[in-house]
């Protein structure tokens, strides 16, 4: 099947708008769940170079390899983008065994006003 290029602008055309309504409705749910102010839209470069958007609602848009195409991800000071990989590291450091002394027998009770009456 041939794809005429007024078929790839009617593509386009389409991606771009969805693109657009979904950032909207991502910066406003940002905006309603985070108390930082976004910085930053990323989006995949191939899509920013298609659509070729500077800014978007007042916000500065990105190109960023990490951003898969089709997608967009906000930034801001709050923001958890590429803690996986913080995550993933911590959970894979090597941990040493730490000694722990436990006392034999029970602890003795403090005694003044603030001690409590202990029946055998």
């Amino acid at each position: 099947m041939l794809i005429s290029e007024q078929n790839c602008d009617t593509w386009s055309v389409g991606l771009e708008e969805e693109m657009r309504a979904f950032v909207k409705v991502g910066l406003a749910h940002h905006d309603s769940t985070c108390p930082m102010p976004a910085q930053a839209i990323l989006l995949n470069p191939g899509n920013l170079e298609l659509f070729g958007w500077d800014e978007l609602f007042g916000v500065p848009v990105k190109p960023d390899d990490r951003v898969a195409p089709k997608r967009f991800r906000i930034l801001c000071e709050g923001s958890a983008f590429g803690i996986e990989d913080a995550v993933e590291a911590f959970a894979e450091a090597p941990v040493e065994p730490q000694r722990v002394e436990v006392p034999a027998g029970p602890a003795e009770l403090p005694l003044g006003p603030t001690a409590t009456a202990v029946s055998r």
